[in-house]
């Protein structure tokens, strides 16, 4: 997993990280034409989101030596023609604090282009976010102790739009509780099918089920909430069901009920390793399971992460965003 630090300017953080990229032999992969011209009638619509992931772009585009209608139809693209990541995800409110717990599955073969992040924009929250690409996020928390991460769920057709790693980008730069996410996500233009969950340190949480022509937000019971690769109340698609979308759900609800009250970081990274419930994913004849797995207390904004499968990688403490935090309050001190 790579553990890139961007700051400053969007354009000169894009630029640099894929010169970094590069000098250590990154050349850009090769995007078909189906995907260019996808991407093409994309771009105006990402443009009017967000020009600052588009100055982004450009500046990775010209970092390593690519074009930006390379990288942004490959980003563009990305869930729209192909099998995306899994993923279980939970958000807990014991009385006082808010716990998270997100496991990443992916085939085995992406584990080393796995990438967890400290963005500190000029005008923008910083956030550590995770990812298996180099712009844009499938999770995330900001400096406000917010929360956003997806998972996929089968769609069908094609239409021109964005995807999750642009929304949850601008959630975390731009956000400061659930309130302001789901606005940003009612009018969001999604080309894809996922589940967004977002939690914030008051207790507020909830799960959006977006497709590229619907909006339902899914509220909490008991204090927590909660999803896996499927809609709730949808028939589960019994060709995505091979993940195990069903069986993961149902474990997360189970034993979050019976520790919800006590819910702890501790307490989350042992539901996270949870194999009898394939919550912590390992699918042998797919190839394909659990990447890496983030707990983490929303309100003190202690993060944990395991790089690589929660039953036997250590949890350790990420302290980036804590520490980016500190240091910007100790300069506006000093001055």
């Amino acid at each position: 997993m790579y553990h890139p630090r961007l700051k400053g300017d969007s354009y000169e953080a894009g630029k640099h990280y894929a010169e970094i990229l590069y000098k250590n032999g990154f050349r850009f992969p090769h995007v078909s034409k189906e995907k260019l011209n996808y991407g093409k009638s994309c771009i105006p619509i990402l443009t009017e989101f967000d020009a600052g992931i588009v100055r982004e772009i450009q500046g990775f585009a010209d970092g390593c030596h690519s074009s930006f209608e390379e990288v942004s139809s490959f980003l563009l693209s990305i869930g729209v023609f192909e099998q995306s990541g899994q993923c279980s995800i939970f958000a807990a409110f014991n009385g006082s604090e808010v716990i998270i717990g997100r496991n990443y599955d992916m085939l085995y073969s992406l584990k080393n282009i796995t990438e967890s992040s400290l963005v500190c924009f000029e005008g923008k929250n910083k956030y550590l976010g995770h990812s298996d690409c180099f712009i844009g996020k499938v999770d995330g928390i900001n400096e406000h102790g917010l929360f956003v991460g997806i998972t996929a769920v089968p769609h069908e057709g094609l239409k021109p739009g964005l995807n999750f790693y642009f929304a949850c980008k601008h959630i975390l730069e731009n956000c400061r509780n659930v309130g302001e996410g789901l606005e940003v996500l009612k009018r969001f233009p999604s080309s894809v099918a996922n589940n967004y969950l977002l939690a914030d340190p008051s207790g507020s949480m909830a799960v959006v089920e977006v497709t590229p022509n619907t909006y339902k937000v899914r509220l909490p019971d008991n204090n927590y909430i909660h999803c896996t690769n499927h809609h709730l109340g949808a028939s589960v698609v019994e060709n995505w069901n091979w993940s195990k979308s069903k069986d993961r759900f149902e474990t997360l609800d189970r034993v979050i009920a019976e520790n919800v009250n006590k819910m702890n970081q501790s307490i989350g990274q042992s539901i996270m390793s949870e194999t009898k419930g394939h919550v912590c994913l390992k699918l042998r004849e797919h190839q394909f399971g659990t990447l890496f797995s983030v707990v983490a207390n929303l309100n003190t904004l202690e993060i944990t992460r395991a790089e690589g499968q929660p039953n036997k990688a250590k949890y350790i403490s990420d302290r980036r965003l804590i520490d980016a935090i500190i240091k910007e309050r100790k300069q506006g001190i000093d001055q």
